[in-house]
């Protein structure tokens, strides 16, 4: 009976970290649908304080399950890499050897305010702060 009563606390403690370990996994596999549902268009771009929004007209981001991104703009397409990290809030994207604007997405993306159609971020660089803004193509 001692015995028992010793593993209760073992088991609870098991279950527990079970438990938000599922958690964690419904967390990643929304942020994933979420994310790769869609296409999506920069709506706003801020560098250090400039508006450089226009630079990304034209341009549609496409996000796949594998970690790639498409970025593409009048039939041109340029690939990249993204990773979420669900925990931390954050998005970590590169576009190797792409020129502007593409460029200026690489970097860790702080997310600020997200949702199915849209997210807002910001990255901190040496120059100043740039902020995204993207939203999903209705």
């Amino acid at each position: 009976m001692k015995t028992m009563l010793r593993l209760i606390p073992v088991l609870l403690l098991t279950f527990s970290f079970s438990c938000k370990k599922a958690i964690e996994r419904k967390k990643e596999a929304a942020l994933m649908d979420a994310i790769t549902t869609g296409t999506w268009i920069v709506e706003q771009f801020f560098e250090n304080g400039n508006n450089i929004s226009n630079q990304f007209l034209d341009y549609e981001f496409q996000f796949y399950n594998n970690s790639t991104v498409t970025g593409t703009r009048n039939g041109v397409a340029t690939s990249g890499t993204w990773v979420g990290d669900v925990n931390n809030g954050t998005i970590q994207a590169e576009f190797p050897g792409a020129g502007d604007p593409l460029k200026k997405m690489n970097g860790l993306w702080k997310l600020i305010d997200t949702d199915w159609d849209y997210a807002n971020a910001e990255m901190t660089t040496p120059a100043g702060k740039n902020i995204l803004h993207l939203r999903k193509k209705p």
